[in-house]
């Protein structure tokens, strides 16, 4: 796979990242953690079926892997339950705080750390420096915080009104964000140390990696989701056909999440974990898109408009400039 495909699979897997989590707006009284159980549970099979078809049904090799280095194994299947819990804490303050808000804190917070993370760990490929890496991550965070200010105007130009709530209540939010957005990146942890790329040598072939973060995820969910079913007694819910549609998005959204995840990994082999993660970070870009799709942008001035383009822009000059150093 060449740079320039490897890229754009990327662009393509941060399509998909920043598609699903409005999906539970149409959900109705669905738990949410049973959708994540649902979605998590989706996502597995899905990765290993694809596994198995890909390889022809052989793949005996990918278990030997997987046994030759068991520690790592259960490293990277550990990263893959952390950011499926940070995936459910952070769906859990978006019914608090709203999606922009809940996405420009873990945008912002997770660019910093995953860079950082992915770039020391996982090593950059020749020609591209850390000082450009950190500039990217930089143009990143302000295209984020664009957006969000975008997302300020949009309210005050439909002049809506919102009481704020109890102090306690806006710390305990905004703990659960950055704890959110720390686990997330857990996501890049598991890929720096989880799998060989055109820069280093260490780790598992891509599907190993990809199909023990998948493992990870839908187990980690099982725990943490159980839990929670078993504590509200709805477990009831994950086989009633009074959700056929939420189990139908929950599927929906463990296709656009793991799969962006499976096109991710592949391309990470090539251009490295460091630059990918932060292509793949224009997923908060297509969160931004599809709210105007979903009509949170009607009845917004001009002004409010071309200050979200305007961030749009800058997220498209940051990939630009990345893109840049690879081929510099």
């Amino acid at each position: 796979m060449s740079q320039t495909m490897a890229i754009f699979m990327v662009l393509a897997a941060a399509f998909l990242w920043g598609s699903w989590m409005q999906a539970t707006k149409y959900t109705g009284d669905f738990p949410l953690p049973a959708f994540l159980l649902w979605l998590y549970g989706f996502s597995f099979v899905l990765v290993w079926s694809f596994i198995l078809i890909i390889e022809g049904f052989d793949i005996g090799w990918v278990f030997g892997e997987i046994c030759a280095d068991p520690w790592r194994a259960l490293f990277v299947m550990a990263c893959g339950a952390g950011m499926a819990l940070g995936i459910q804490l952070q769906m859990t303050v978006i019914g608090r705080v709203g999606l922009v808000l809940s996405n420009s804190v873990n945008a912002s917070f997770g660019i910093l750390l995953g860079t950082l993370l992915s770039a020391v760990l996982g090593k950059l490929p020749e020609g591209v420096s850390y000082g450009r890496v950190f500039l990217t991550a930089l143009i990143l965070i302000c295209a984020t915080a664009i957006c969000q200010y975008s997302g300020k105007l949009r309210d005050q130009d439909l002049e809506r009104k919102s009481a704020r709530p109890a102090a306690t209540q806006d710390t305990k939010s905004a703990l659960l964000m950055i704890l959110a957005a720390a686990l997330n990146t857990t996501y890049a942890l598991g890929l720096s140390l989880g799998v060989r790329t055109s820069v280093s040598a260490g780790g598992f072939s891509q599907w190993p990696c990809i199909g023990l973060l998948a493992a990870g995820s839908f187990l980690g969910t099982l725990a943490f989701s159980g839990a929670r079913l078993t504590k509200d007694r709805q477990w009831h819910t994950m086989f009633d056909r009074k959700y056929k549609k939420a189990y139908a998005l929950a599927c929906l959204s463990g296709a656009c999440h793991y799969g962006g995840n499976l096109i991710h990994t592949v391309s990470s082999a090539v251009i490295s974990v460091s630059v990918s993660w932060l292509i793949g970070r224009t997923g908060s870009m297509w969160t931004y898109l599809w709210g105007i799709y979903h009509k949170e942008y009607t009845g917004a001035s001009k002004k409010t408009y071309a200050v979200l383009f305007a961030g749009i822009g800058v997220y498209v000059l940051g990939i630009i400039l990345l893109a840049y150093s690879l081929y510099g």
